[in-house]
């Protein structure tokens, strides 16, 4: 046997026994009331000045677990429906507005932080927390003379799977509709402020906000490196259970199950699991489809941990055996990652690595159009908030997905993981799940 067959089975058995086995622990990591503490305080030496007013979210989440909005979450850790937070930028000093309850309430949902005792805002970090009722009247005595600086988004707020600038781009689209041309709700907000409170000065948070959310904090990280490992086992679990004759939405359980399985609250984006055809389909939902003999999959799932999500994507072919063209392809997108991911070092930017991903598709005679490089930020929201601009600094989490596309021939290629900048090396929180050909194929040959 030689050299390099032997370290392929010795891998492979290693996998197959990650993924096989009762995990020890599957407990969910959370964050202690001390982070979203540093975290506000964090902004608020950054802002100096004014007051900081964040809305959370107003309705439940429909068919799916809550899943509170992300600026708040990032500076409250509250998960309570119609929630306020404001904050003395020039302090720290940091007040909870939360709705009364009645007992219908609580027995329904539960109590929220106001109806948990006199010392639930020291246990959560708070100087106080109130009634909802009294923010008016709060705000209205907060003021001073001159000029004052009330800190709050005037851009949207971004979802689990849906980035600010998406979601400004959605809103625009549905202005076209005459039955529909109706402002956000986040837009009314900030209307309702200047109209109530004519005499502060609205000024947008989200700047500030966003640039400490591009570096994640260590407890963010280590989140971050546990749902990395969990969706790539539940990748790797649905490679095991590929086989012609099955649907899509299959590998989709397999994949789930193993999500919910070790604590991941909610799925980051609707999975991905296209067959053939509906690869070609980059944001492809339907996953009904029969795999066939000849096809090649493209699989891109990732769940949300403690609020931060993973993005992964794997090519595999259905039949366990790539042919010549698909081969050829795979080859070229896989040494492209490669050699991105080699390049993601402080300082480095993102136009760099997509100078060097492409090369690697030229010189394999691919055209670079959907080639790509280092991508989008990954975090709260798998598109997260951040300057794409910015070179590359340690904390930082970004995806990298070259892509090679062949629509006549049914063909899209994607290898895609999420990535860790760090003083030195790169590092791949997806690495778990394979990626070379002859270990994909030995997994498969071996289910």
């Amino acid at each position: 046997m030689t050299t390099r067959r032997f370290g392929v089975l010795t891998r492979l058995a290693a996998l197959l026994l990650v993924t096989m086995a009762s995990p020890v622990a599957a407990e969910r990591l959370g964050y202690p009331p001390e982070e979203f503490v540093a975290r506000r305080k964090a902004l608020a030496a950054r802002l100096g000045e004014g007051l900081v007013l964040i809305v959370g979210k107003t309705l439940p989440n429909t068919a799916t677990r809550f899943h509170q909005d992300n600026d708040f979450y990032y500076l409250t850790g509250n998960e309570d429906l119609n929630a306020v937070l404001v904050m003395d930028a020039a302090t720290a000093e940091a007040h909870l507005f939360l709705p009364r309850q009645g007992d219908r309430e609580i027995r329904a949902d539960g109590k929220n932080w106001l109806t948990q005792g006199a010392d639930a805002a020291a246990r959560w970090g708070f100087a106080s927390i109130q009634a909802l009722d009294t923010a008016p009247e709060f705000l209205a005595r907060k003021r001073t003379s001159g000029t004052q600086a009330v800190w709050v988004r005037l851009s949207e707020p971004d979802e689990v799977d849906d980035a600010r600038r998406e979601r400004s781009l959605t809103y625009g689209r549905r202005m076209q509709n005459p039955f529909a041309a109706l402002p956000s709700e986040h837009a009314l907000q900030v209307d309702l402020l200047r109209r109530t409170f004519p005499y502060y000065e609205l000024k947008d948070v989200v700047p500030v906000l966003d640039r400490l959310r591009t570096i994640k904090t260590p407890r963010e990280i280590a989140v971050l490196r546990e749902n990395g490992r969990i969706a790539a086992e539940a990748v790797v679990n649905a490679i095991r259970a590929t086989r012609p004759g099955r649907f899509e939405y299959e590998l989709e359980a397999e994949a789930t199950y193993h999500h919910v399985r070790h604590g991941v609250q909610i799925a980051g984006y609707p999975a991905i699991v296209g067959a053939g055809p509906n690869g070609l389909v980059w944001h492809y939902q339907d996953n009904g489809k029969r795999l066939e003999l000849g096809e090649t999959i493209v699989m891109d799932y990732g769940g949300a941990l403690d609020y931060q999500v993973i993005d992964i994507t794997r090519t595999w072919p259905v039949s366990g055996t790539f042919d010549e063209l698909q081969g050829r392809a795979y080859a070229c997108v896989l040494e492209a990652q490669k050699a991105g991911i080699a390049a993601m070092r402080p300082g480095a930017t993102r136009a760099q690595t997509r100078e060097i991903v492409e090369a690697v598709f030229k010189k394999h005679g691919f055209d670079p159009q959907f080639a790509g490089g280092a991508g989008h930020f990954v975090g709260m929201s798998v598109h997260d908030v951040g300057d794409p601009a910015l070179p590359f600094e340690p904390g930082m989490v970004i995806a990298i997905e070259p892509t090679l596309q062949i629509a006549d021939r049914n063909l899209h290629v994607r290898i895609e993981d999420t990535v860790l900048i760090t003083d030195g090396d790169p590092v791949i929180l997806t690495a778990l799940a394979p990626k070379e050909p002859d270990e994909l194929i030995a997994l498969m040959r071996a289910r």
